[in-house]
C-alpha cells in the first residue's frame, strides 16, 4: 500500500480545533493555579521577617507544612495529628543568628555538633533542632540532663489565626486542676527559631506512630486551640510513656547508674589493667637497661627455664603486686593469648622510650641553637664499625629562670657504616643532621681523633663539613693529641721502647697461668700489673704504677716462679726479667717515666670532662709545658737520686754500664710537641680576652676594641653575622665592671641570663666558645656503654635495639623523666593492637 492509500482513512484535526484544544489546557492550568496553597500556612516565622528575609528565596523547606487530617479525641475537640501516610519532615533552617543567641547562663551549653552532624548545629535549649539526624544517645542523655529550658521574660511574636492576632503565653507552662491547684507543665518548651511550643519528653522519646502529636514532632502554633490540645496531649498514652522513659533516665543520670555503665566499668576496668600492665613492664626494660643488663635468655616464656632477666623480673613482681600477679595467671590458665612480654615487644618500647628520650634532647639542641658536633668510630664484639655522634650544647635552662647554664654533651645514635672514609662519613653525618632536622649552619665546632679520614686537610670530614659550613670551627681531639705526643716521644728513643717492652714482658709472663698469677699476688697486695695500649690514654701510667711501687715484690715474685716452673722458656724468661729490673738503667727509666706520665695524666683527665672548655684546657696546656721544659733541665738529677733510693733497697749497684757506641736519632724537642697545640693557640688568640672578662677593666679601650672586630669577622660568613662588634664593645665595657676576676665564662654567663636579654652578643659569643669542644672524649665514653651492652653472650643484637638501649643507658637521667602515659599512647597509636589502651 502507497502512502496516500494509507493515509486516505486517518482523520486529521484542523488548525482550529488545535487552537481550542490548547487553550482549553491553558485554562485549566488557571483554575488549578493557587490549589496547594490550601496546605500551606503562609505566615513566615518572625526571625525570618526580623532579618527581612527576601520572600523569593523562601523554598519549600522554609515553609511549614499543614495537616490535612482531623480527627476526634475524648474531648471532643479538634486536635491536629498526623497520618504515619502523611507525615512530613519538618526542616526549618534557621539563621545563625536565630540559633546562636546569648543567654547569660546557658550560652557555654550551646553544643557545637558537628562532628558529630556534618553540617547541623544542634542547641540544648531549642528543640527545633532537634532531628533524628543529630540526636545521638550520647546527645539526648546530656539533653536530659541539661533539663528543659522554659522561655519567660521574652516578647513572644504575633501570629493571625483566623484573621485574629494571636501569640504564646507563659500561662501555658501552668496547669489549673480542678481544685484551683496550679501544677507546673515541666515538658512543654518554646522555641524562638520557629515560633512553636514542643513536649520535651515527646520530642527526645517519642515513636512514631498513628496517634503521634504535633507537639512531639515539629511543633504546633495553633494558639487559638493550645489550651486544649495541651489537656489532650497530656492524657495521651505516648506522652505518659515519655514521661515515664524521661524521669528514669533521669534518675539513672542522676545516681550514675546508665543501663551501659556497668559493661562501660567492665571496659574501662580491663582498659586500666593493661595500661599498669604495660607501665610495670616498660619500668622493667628501663631497669635492666639502665644498668647495661641482658634481657631474655634462651626463652621467652613465662615459668619455664632459661627466660633470663627481663622475664625473671616480671616473674617476681608477680609474687607481690597484685597487677602482675593477675596477668600471669591469665597467661597460665590460657585465659589470654595477650602477654606482651615478647622480644618484638621488648624492641618496640625501646625503640619508643629511646625516641622520647631524643625528642627531649633535639628540643633542646633547637633552643640553644649553636652547637657542637663530636664522632668517632670503633669496631663492636661482631665486628661491625660503629659511629657514635655526640652533639655539644650549652643549656641556657630557658625554662627555669633560677638555674644557671650547663654545658652538655648528648650522645645521639650508633651507626653501623660500611666504609669508613671520609666522603662517607660525612654523608652518613649530613643526613643525621637532616633526619633531626638540625641546620648545618648553626654548627660551631667539631671534634674528632686526628685519623686521616676525620680530620684530614682536605678529603677528610672537617674539611666536608667546613665547605657547607665555613663556621664549623674544626678542634682536633686534645686528649689524643696527649697520647701521640707519648707515643712519637716513646718510639723516638730506644731505651724508651726497650724499657715499655720489659713493662709488657713482665705482665705477660704473670697473666698467662694461674698460678703464676697467684705467686704474684701472694707477694704483691697493692696493685696488680697492667698492660699498656696505644689508644687508652691512661693505660700508660696505671702499667708502670704498679712496677714503680712494687719492684721488690716482683723480683721476688719472678724468683719463686723461676724455681716452682719446670719448663725452661719460663725459667729463662724469669732469669731475663730479674736482670733487666735489676738495672740501674731501668729504675732511672721508671722513676722519670712515671713522673711524666702521671702529670701527663692529670691533664688529660681533666680536658676529658664535658665541662672543660677552651679557658680550662689552656691554662692545664701551658702548666704542662711548663713543667715539661723545667723537668727536662732538672728532671733527670731528681729521678737518680730517687733510682738510687729504690737500688740501695734492692742492693744494685748504682753505676751505668759504658754502652757500645750508637747512631743518635732525632729525639722530640719541645717545639714539636707545641707545633701539635697550634690549632688551640689560635683559639686562644680569638676568644682569649672572654676567659677573664673581670680582668679586662685594666685593659684599654683599643684593644678591646681589635679583640671585638677580631672575634666579629671570625664569626662572620658571606653576609652572615653572629655578633656586631660594636654592640659587643658596649657590652663588654659595661660588663666588665660588675663581674669579678675570679668568675669563669660559665658563671659569668650565668650572670647574663638574670639581665634578661640585656647582654645578646656578648652571651653568644660565650655561648659559642663553651660550645667548642676540648676532646672527643664523649664518644669514647660511648664505646664503653657497647661493650658492655652489645657482648659476646648478645653479639646477634639488631642495630635499632643497641642504639637504643645505649640511649637509655647514657641518658639515664632524661630516660628517668619520660611519661610511660605517653610511651603507652604512642605504643597503641602505632599500629592495631588486640588491647584497647585508649
Amino acid at each position: 500500500m502507497s502512502g496516500r492509500d494509507r493515509d486516505k482513512y486517518r482523520s486529521h484535526p484542523s488548525g482550529h480545533k488545535k487552537r481550542l484544544k490548547k487553550q482549553a489546557a491553558e485554562e485549566n492550568l488557571k483554575k488549578m493555579k493557587g490549589s496547594f496553597l490550601k496546605y500551606i500556612d503562609k505566615t513566615l516565622p518572625k526571625n525570618l521577617k526580623d532579618n527581612n528575609t527576601d520572600t523569593t528565596s523562601i523554598t519549600m523547606e522554609n515553609i511549614q507544612v499543614k495537616s490535612p487530617t482531623l480527627q476526634i479525641t475524648e474531648s471532643g475537640k479538634d486536635q491536629e495529628y498526623l497520618e504515619i501516610s502523611e507525615v512530613q519532615t519538618y526542616s526549618y533552617f534557621a539563621t545563625e543568628s536565630s540559633i546562636n543567641f546569648s543567654l547569660e547562663d546557658k550560652e557555654s551549653n550551646i553544643l557545637d555538633t558537628n562532628s558529630l552532624c556534618k553540617d547541623e548545629k544542634l542547641s540544648m535549649i531549642d528543640p527545633a533542632t532537634w532531628t533524628d539526624n543529630n540526636m545521638t544517645q550520647h546527645i539526648r542523655a546530656e539533653v536530659v540532663k541539661f533539663g528543659p529550658y522554659q522561655v519567660k521574660d521574652f516578647d513572644f511574636p504575633y501570629s493571625v489565626i483566623d484573621g485574629t492576632k494571636r501569640k504564646f503565653s507563659t500561662f501555658y507552662y501552668t496547669r489549673k486542676l480542678i481544685n484551683c491547684e496550679i501544677i507546673e507543665r515541666h515538658w512543654l518548651v518554646y522555641s524562638k527559631s520557629c515560633d512553636r511550643v514542643f513536649c520535651f519528653c515527646c520530642k527526645l522519646f517519642s515513636s512514631s506512630g498513628p496517634q503521634q502529636s504535633l507537639l512531639s514532632t515539629i511543633g504546633t502554633n495553633n494558639w487559638k486551640c493550645l489550651s486544649e490540645n495541651l489537656k489532650s496531649h497530656e492524657r495521651s498514652s505516648l506522652h505518659l510513656k515519655s514521661v515515664q522513659i524521661w524521669m528514669e533516665l533521669k534518675l539513672r543520670i542522676s545516681e550514675n547508674s546508665t543501663i551501659d555503665k556497668a559493661h562501660q566499668s567492665a571496659i574501662e576496668k580491663e582498659k586500666q589493667h593493661w595500661k599498669n600492665v604495660m607501665i610495670r613492664i616498660i619500668a622493667a626494660i628501663q631497669y635492666l637497661a639502665k644498668l647495661n643488663d641482658a634481657f631474655r635468655g634462651s626463652s621467652d616464656v613465662v615459668n619455664t627455664e632459661n627466660n633470663w632477666k627481663f622475664i625473671g623480673i616480671i616473674e617476681m613482681m608477680g609474687k607481690f603486686d597484685p597487677t602482675i600477679m593477675e596477668h600471669l595467671c591469665r597467661i597460665k590458665n590460657k585465659e589470654t593469648r595477650i602477654h606482651y612480654l615478647g622480644h618484638d615487644i621488648q624492641n618496640e618500647l625501646i625503640e619508643l622510650m629511646a625516641t622520647e628520650v631524643k625528642t627531649n634532647i633535639l628540643r633542646k639542641i633547637k633552643l640553644a641553637k649553636y652547637y657542637a658536633i663530636i664522632m668517632d668510630c670503633t669496631p663492636d664484639i661482631s665486628r661491625h664499625e660503629q659511629l657514635s655522634l655526640v652533639i655539644r650544647i650549652v643549656d641556657m635552662n630557658s625554662e627555669n629562670e633560677g638555674t644557671d647554664p650547663e654545658i652538655k654533651e648528648y650522645f645521639m645514635d650508633f651507626v653501623n657504616i660500611i666504609s669508613s672514609t671520609g666522603l662517607n662519613l660525612s654523608e652518613v653525618l649530613l643526613q643525621k643532621l637532616t633526619e633531626y632536622q638540625i641546620p648545618v649552619g648553626n654548627c660551631r665546632a667539631q671534634c674528632y681523633d686526628n685519623g686521616a679520614n676525620m680530620a684530614g686537610q682536605y678529603k677528610g670530614v672537617q674539611a666536608r663539613l667546613l665547605n657547607q659550613n665555613p663556621r664549623a670551627f674544626f678542634m682536633p681531639c686534645a686528649a689524643h693529641r696527649l697520647n701521640l705526643v707519648i707515643g712519637d716521644a716513646v718510639k723516638s728513643s730506644t731505651r724508651a721502647i726497650h724499657f715499655f717492652g720489659t713493662i709488657e714482658r713482665i705482665y705477660t709472663i704473670f697473666a698467662a697461668s694461674t698460678g703464676r698469677w697467684m705467686i704474684f699476688t701472694k707477694h704483691c697486695h697493692r696493685w696488680t700489673v697492667k698492660r699498656w695500649s696505644e689508644t687508652r690514654w691512661e693505660s700508660r701510667h696505671d702499667s708502670i704504677k704498679s712496677v714503680r711501687f712494687q719492684v721488690k715484690e716482683i723480683i721476688e715474685a719472678l724468683d719463686e716462679v723461676s724455681e716452682t716452673t719446670n719448663d725452661s722458656l719460663i725459667k729463662s724468661e724469669t732469669h731475663s726479667l730479674v736482670s733487666e729490673i735489676s738495672k740501674y738503667e731501668f729504675l732511672i727509666s721508671l722513676c722519670v717515666w712515671y713522673t711524666v706520665l702521671k702529670e701527663v695524666n692529670i691533664v688529660s683527665k681533666s680536658i676529658q670532662g664535658p665541662n672543660t672548655n677552651l679557658d680550662i684546657y689552656a691554662t692545664l696546656l701551658n702548666a704542662l709545658i711548663k713543667f715539661m721544659g723545667e723537668y727536662r733541665e732538672t728532671g733527670f738529677n731528681q729521678a737518680k737520686l730517687e733510682a738510687k733510693e729504690l737500688a740501695e733497697s734492692l742492693e744494685i749497684e748504682t753505676e751505668f754500664k759504658v754502652p757500645r757506641y750508637q747512631k743518635k736519632k732525632s729525639y722530640l724537642n719541645m717545639k714539636s710537641i707545641k707545633k701539635r697545640f697550634d690549632q688551640t693557640s689560635y683559639y686562644n688568640n680569638i676568644f682569649g680576652f672572654l676567659y677573664k672578662i673581670g680582668k679586662l677593666r685594666t685593659s684599654t679601650q683599643e684593644d678591646i676594641r681589635k679583640n671585638c672586630k677580631d672575634l666579629a669577622m671570625f664569626l662572620k660568613s658571606s653576609d652572615e653575622k653572629d655578633i656586631s662588634e660594636c654592640d659587643l664593645f658596649d657590652e663588654l665595657m659595661i660588663c666588665r665592671n660588675f663581674v669579678t676576676e675570679s668568675e669563669t665564662p660559665l658563671q659569668v654567663l650565668g650572670t647574663l641570663k638574670k639581665c634578661n636579654g640585656a647582654f645578646p652578643n656578648l652571651s653568644v659569643a660565650i655561648r659559642i666558645m663553651l660550645t667548642i669542644p676540648i676532646t672527643s672524649a664523649g664518644a669514647e665514653r660511648s664505646f664503653s656503654k657497647l661493650k658492655l651492652i652489645k657482648n659476646y653472650l648478645r653479639s646477634t643484637m639488631s642495630q635499632d635495639r643497641l642504639s637504643g638501649l645505649v640511649t637509655l643507658a647514657i641518658e639515664k637521667e632524661l630516660a628517668e623523666t619520660v611519661n610511660y602515659d605517653i610511651i603507652i599512647e604512642h605504643f597503641a597509636a602505632k599500629k592495631s593492637r588486640k588491647v584497647n589502651f585508649k
